[in-house]
């Protein structure tokens, strides 16, 4: 760890209220045959010179099941051997990231390069430039970093989402690479019920009622409706809110701002869940459950539907009960709509840009050896050592595709395939890189289908991008925000266990307003404009 930042600051880390976004172009990774020379378009590798890099990143839960730092892997070890650049690892406590992170901003004893969501830091990369912690980028990527420069430059909408409103460049970003990838949750359903009961897929909220009401009826279920996460989270993503052409929080309108909550089609939605809840058909503990009891709630017959992952929800429950009840099936089902044959406009969406990056001190004495190191990861050979590991070991080609060996499907070790993973890849929440959709590979088909049955909605047009309110602004915000989403989250309960009659609605939305939800649009419109203008 080295160098003083400019200005010592304690760091309260405001997560930035944006949500998803829209019109991403694919960004995928080459196939080919791998070179014997490690060469990328403007850089050679191994990089001359004697480079020792620090870099500050947490540690995944999957690598941390069986080393204790990322250089102990076999993916960095091979990542030392090709760039000939030794990386010391640095990793904060898990649980404690956000603590560690303020205090070593605080400090000002900075390492080369930081792994970081810095649309975060406070006042925004910008202000991370001017308090002298990170550097701007512009300069240095083109000159050092052409494989990163060649993608953006291919892929204009990226390139607009990881630059400032002043077109700086803040960060090595972490990119997933193509549009089937931005989606891995939403409503899940007990098919081998659906087929039991001789009855369709349900597509509208009219046949959701329907089905809910024949699991309990027929099928005996306590709570057919059961939300895998609390119900704020669940509704976040669209799932059956968008049924009404709303969402919870804000979202765009042909261009224009939205807050869900306000708008009147919000009343007609929690009217609806009001009558589940009334029904018995949406769980009446909602609001206290965790995962541990949707999971027993979904393998023991007592709820037929939750909105789940392809990953915890569909593929955990499909192996659990492979055994114990062959006839079990969960599928992934579309999101629904009012009328009949509509296409759903809301669903569980992700950026391609996580927001995460790694970002290079201001003073670091190796900014251009670390930009080499970083850019490494984009070029061809790099992007398949990040996403696949290393070739005749973790994964083979087949036909120009790179293809999982057993070593990784089928441990001997018995690690589970994400663990295996871990120890020849880089993961998505460790180092910049682009994901490529190969990496699906170690789904299972339930998991695939959920994932595409999901992805069929227009969510990308609603979706804000990643914007950046003006840093004057900021702490209103952050205030507005809080306030408005205590009272609105407080009310949402309320409002579905009938403890406030639905006809308060209006006094509710007058109140959202006197917490100043109508200065928060004003204040995200102003920022997708000037985001528009980058």
């Amino acid at each position: 760890m080295r160098k003083r930042a400019k200005g010592i600051l304690l760091l309260t880390v405001a997560a930035m209220l944006v949500g998803a976004t829209a019109g991403c172009t694919k960004g995928n990774e080459p196939e080919g045959k791998q070179e014997s020379e490690n060469k990328t378009e403007g850089a050679a590798y191994p990089i001359s010179g004697d480079v020792k890099l620090t870099y500050w990143v947490p540690l995944n839960a999957n690598t941390s099941a069986t080393v204790k730092n990322l250089a102990e892997t076999e993916f960095a070890k091979e990542l030392k051997k090709r760039t000939g650049v030794e990386v010391e690892y640095i990793h904060p406590t898990a649980g404690r990231e956000a603590e560690q992170f303020n205090l070593m901003i605080a400090s000002g004893d900075l390492p080369d390069i930081i792994w970081y969501n810095w649309t975060q830091y406070p006042g925004g990369p910008e202000k991370a430039f001017s308090d002298g912690v990170i550097t701007k980028l512009n300069d240095l990527q083109l000159k050092q970093a052409p494989n990163l420069s060649k993608y953006l430059q291919a892929n204009p909408e990226i390139n607009r989402m990881v630059t400032t409103d002043e077109n700086s460049y803040y960060s090595f970003p972490f990119i997933r690479g193509d549009q089937s990838m931005l989606v891995s949750a939403g409503p899940v359903i007990r098919k081998d019920w659906l087929d039991d009961l001789g009855l369709q897929v349900p597509t509208t909220m009219d046949e959701w009622h329907t089905v809910l009401t024949a699991f309990k009826e027929k099928k005996g279920a306590e709570a057919p409706f059961s939300p895998y996460w609390n119900i704020q989270s669940v509704l976040s993503w669209g799932t059956f809110i968008g049924a009404y052409g709303i969402t919870k929080g804000f979202y765009l309108d042909e261009g224009k701002v939205k807050y869900g909550p306000i708008e009147p089609a919000y009343k007609e939605f929690i009217t609806t869940m009001n009558q589940w809840f009334s029904e018995k058909l949406l769980d009446n503990n909602f609001a206290t459950l965790d995962t541990k009891t949707v999971d027993a709630n979904i393998m023991n017959g007592k709820s037929g539907a939750t909105v789940a992952s392809a990953a915890s929800g569909v593929a955990k429950w499909t192996s659990a009960m492979k055994e114990k009840d062959p006839k079990f099936q969960v599928m992934g089902t579309p999101y629904p709509v009012l009328k009949k044959g509509d296409h759903p406009q809301f669903g569980q969406y992700s950026l391609p840009y996580t927001a995460f990056g790694a970002a290079i001190a201001a003073n670091s004495k190796h900014k251009e050896a670390a930009a080499k190191f970083l850019d490494y990861l984009y070029s061809e050979e790099g992007m398949r050592l990040a996403n696949f590991g290393i070739e005749g070991i973790s994964y083979t080609m087949d036909n120009g595709k790179p293809v999982f060996t057993d070593l990784i499907l089928n441990n001997p070790n018995k690690l589970p395939i994400s663990q295996a993973m871990a120890q020849y890849t880089l993961s998505h929440d460790m180092g910049p890189f682009i994901q490529n959709p190969g990496v699906m590979q170690t789904m299972l088909p339930a998991q695939a289908e959920a994932v595409k049955v999901w992805a069929d909605t227009d969510a990308d047009k609603h979706f804000l991008p990643p914007i950046f309110v003006a840093e004057e602004h900021q702490g209103e915000l952050a205030k507005i925000m809080n306030e408005v989403t205590t009272y609105e989250n407080e009310m949402l309960l309320k409002f579905i266990m009938g403890t406030e009659p639905i006809s308060n609605f209006d006094n509710y939305v007058q109140q959202m307003k006197k917490l100043g939800i109508e200065k928060a649009i004003s204040m995200q419109q102003a920022a997708l404009e000037r985001y528009n203008n980058r």
